[in-house]
């Protein structure tokens, strides 16, 4: 048990870098996991020997290059992301100008984006990028997820998130969140337009893995603007990012 806790805790330290703050300080780690001081040398040490952190300027360090290298492995063996690139390049191709395709996987309790695609970008500004976590509640690519949540993790998140539920008019108590995450998973795929970035229009599918586990979702992104009077390609956009979802959880569960 000492074994598995000092793992943890040694893990802690790097998730505590984030592109809001790459750089820390040892004394600053330690200070914001209470840890000792030789403890959090001790950790740093560690890290910095497995290539997870590395030096930069005096007594500051950052994310090292062994991320870079699992990233790597990442993007060839990800189940999710392998079988997913040629159904996510074939969505944009087929959905036309101006959209953005993007794939995404459930990350405790956020959304990561793990893969995107685009020929012809549209002239708006997305917040999604590969590696950058995501909240679970806005925009397409995210309540796809989160309206298929198993109960019992759904119920966790309303817990922790009651009043971001509430401000996205998805219920100010359980049972009324629960009927509406019931009512869009019904919906699916869902359609948001500028829940996270403005004139940004997101259709996006639930991916499945075994034992209808939801894993990610599948979408794309076009400005709104230039869909504002067009439902027909709404619809079409809908029923083209609904064959991939299915495409990507038939893909996942071949033998």
């Amino acid at each position: 048990m000492k074994k598995v806790a000092t793992a943890d805790r040694v893990l802690s330290i790097l998730r505590l870098f984030s592109t809001e703050r790459p750089e820390w300080q040892v004394e600053d780690l330690g200070a914001e996991l209470q840890l000792s001081a030789s403890t959090a040398y001790e950790y740093v040490g560690s890290l910095v020997g497995a290539g997870l952190l590395v030096a930069g300027r005096t007594g500051h360090y950052t994310i090292g290059p062994a991320a870079i290298e699992l990233d790597l492995i990442a993007r060839r063996v990800d189940p999710l992301t392998r079988n997913a690139r040629e159904i996510l390049r074939k969505l944009v191709e087929e959905s036309g100008a101006g959209t953005i395709g993007l794939l995404c996987r459930l990350y405790q309790l956020q959304v990561m984006c793990v893969d995107e695609y685009s020929i012809d970008p549209p002239p708006i500004e997305t917040s999604y990028e590969r590696g950058r976590p995501m909240p679970l509640i806005r925009g397409s690519a995210s309540k796809a997820i989160l309206v298929n949540l198993p109960a019992r993790t759904l119920r966790r998140f309303f817990d922790l998130e009651r009043e971001a539920v509430a401000a996205m008019g998805l219920g100010r108590d359980w049972e009324s969140f629960k009927a509406e995450t019931r009512r869009l998973r019904r919906s699916a795929p869902l359609v948001s337009i500028g829940e996270l970035d403005a004139g940004a229009l997101g259709v996006s599918a639930p991916v499945f893995g075994e034992n209808d586990l939801i894993l990610g979702s599948i979408g794309l992104v076009l400005s709104a603007e230039a869909v504002r009077e067009d439902s027909a390609r709404i619809e079409s956009l809908r029923t083209l990012v609904g064959a991939a979802g299915q495409a990507v959880t038939r893909a996942l569960l071949a033998p």
